[in-house]
């Protein structure tokens, strides 16, 4: 593997969601964009278009395999329960966030309910499960940040590769220019502890790597 230039811990804030099942537009949709005004361009055309206000959300969303993915940069919401709900309803989902404060948080949910969460680094801040996330984070992170950890242990559980060269190519990209944020902080269906439904997996899938690298 080798370096690329860029890396997503390198963000000042970020949120990251991984659906299972899902399509690119179901995500957006799950975030409240307009799916007939996205169009599937890449970074450097997304940002050259885009306008940002005070409370308007940038979403980036495109596939990987049987997943699909959406990023945010700037006013994040993704990390909201109103979303994360959303987003796993009927499935299963990752959301990976840093905020401006540099908290980072990753949460597993399945079926609208928190199976785990934790903060890298923090042992008493975590819903544990049989998953164990938290311990797979912690191993990695002995050697590494938290985020990069965490998008290691997301390679393996997946079986896909989110590489930066994929973030910045065409993805299917849209603003959702006034999100209710109160309204999305306030709806938190979610009940932390769950236990994962029959046949959801809970097996490794094959070691990728981490955005940042990229196989040769």
């Amino acid at each position: 593997m080798t370096e690329e230039s860029w890396s997503l811990g390198q963000s000042g804030q970020f949120c990251l969601a991984l659906s299972a099942g899902s399509t690119v537009e179901d995500v957006l949709e799950a975030y409240g964009a307009d799916v007939s005004k996205a169009r599937w361009i890449t970074s450097e055309e997304w940002f050259k278009s885009y306008e940002p206000t005070a409370t308007s959300t940038a979403l980036r969303a495109g596939s990987l395999g049987g997943w699909s993915f959406c990023i945010e940069f700037d006013n994040c919401i993704g990390f909201t329960p109103g979303i994360r709900h959303k987003l796993s309803k009927e499935t299963e989902v990752f959301v990976l966030s840093r905020t401006g404060q540099v908290l980072t948080t990753l949460y597993y949910m399945v079926d609208g309910k928190v199976v785990e969460s934790f903060e890298p680094g923090n042992s008493t801040s975590y819903v544990p499960s049989s998953c164990d996330f938290t311990g797979r984070v912690k191993r990695l992170a002995d050697s590494s940040d938290g985020i990069t950890a965490c998008l290691e242990v997301l390679a393996e559980y997946t079986g896909h590769y989110l590489t930066t060269a994929l973030l910045h190519g065409p993805l299917l990209s849209v603003a959702v220019r006034a999100p209710d944020r109160e309204g999305l902080m306030r709806t938190d269906l979610s009940r932390p502890g769950g236990a994962a439904p029959s046949g959801t997996s809970s097996s490794l899938g094959r070691r990728l790597g981490t955005i940042g690298q990229r196989s040769d």
